[in-house]
């Protein structure tokens, strides 16, 4: 007989969540560690794993995945196989722009940073589009969500190393206009 393995390692994520707040109500000195914990963790972004996420979840997005939403939809209307792109693309970006919320919500000013210069990064490497992607379909669609992010940015307070990024992404130079601080 095989080795057992330990439950824990064969809890679902969801199954992992339930049990950490399980074991938070049960012991609410654990509190503080936990956070300690979570905090250090959050804090800590790679931005080039944020480049690599951003661009593989807009590129893994099919052709095929306009079947089910464009064309006529019964009680909408017609829906155009550009703005089908778009939504989807929209859906697969929104995590991370989720993400960048979240850190800015939590204080996180050098997380925050990281995560939107990271996704910056990787829809510029999405702007070729490239043949039987869903980006082929909308030939703007990185330059469009990189205003939204930078607009975003601005909102959220989030001081981007402009200088940094007008170096490494020349072509998009005027979404950072004037008045942002650069480090």
């Amino acid at each position: 007989m095989p080795a057992r393995s330990p439950a824990l390692n064969a809890l679902s994520p969801a199954e992992k969540a339930e049990l950490l707040d399980a074991l938070l109500t049960a012991r609410p000195e654990l509190r503080g560690q936990a956070e300690e914990l979570a905090t250090r963790r959050l804090s800590k972004v790679d931005s080039t794993g944020v480049v690599d996420a951003v661009e593989s979840a807009l590129r893994s997005a099919e052709i095929d995945e306009l079947d089910g939403r464009a064309g006529h939809r019964p009680g909408i209307g017609y829906l155009h196989p550009v703005d089908a792109a778009a939504e989807i693309l929209d859906e697969l970006l929104r995590p991370f722009l989720d993400d960048l919320q979240r850190h800015a919500r939590l204080g996180m000013t050098a997380a925050t940073t990281e995560v939107a210069v990271g996704i910056l990064h990787g829809l510029h490497r999405c702007r070729d589009g490239g043949l039987g992607s869903l980006l082929e379909y909308s030939p703007d669609s990185a330059d469009e969500r990189a205003a939204q992010v930078v607009w975003q940015c601005r909102a959220l307070a989030v001081d981007l190393p402009v200088d940094d990024l007008v170096d490494a992404l020349p072509s998009w130079e005027p979404l950072f206009g004037h008045g942002w601080s650069t480090r």
